[in-house]
């Protein structure tokens, strides 16, 4: 495996733990929290930078136990993260639910005061 793969795979796991590790510390607030849209977004650059560098066709050799463990742990950290998204899926979805209902609320606040300022 060349130095630049492995490079990046090596920034991937960091990122993926970091995203992890915030993700099952604030678990369902994650969603209303900055630093998780960022890390998110840095998930998704080295998603795309590890699939770039593999799709070159570079093969580790079979005794490069460093690269061998760097990709193992990349593996895991991929399955890790199909479960924190779906996690994460569930609190956006219950998010949203709850914005619509504040915009219901507002909504029918708004037609209230209108009404109430046309009769007096």
């Amino acid at each position: 495996m060349n130095n630049e793969l492995l490079n990046t795979i090596r920034l991937a796991n960091k990122d993926f733990q970091d995203f992890i590790e915030q993700v099952a510390q604030k678990g369902e607030k994650v969603v209303e929290s900055r630093g998780a849209v960022r890390r998110l977004g840095k998930v998704n650059l080295r998603l795309n930078e590890v699939s770039k560098s593999l799709s070159t066709g570079i093969r580790p050799p079979a005794q490069a136990r460093e690269a061998e463990y760097e990709v193992l742990k990349y593996r895991d950290n991929l399955k890790t993260l199909r479960g924190v998204m779906e996690t994460l899926q569930f609190s956006l979805l219950a998010e949203k639910a709850r914005l619509e209902n504040v915009r219901a609320n507002l909504t029918a606040a708004r037609a209230w005061a209108t009404s109430l300022r046309e009769i007096s």
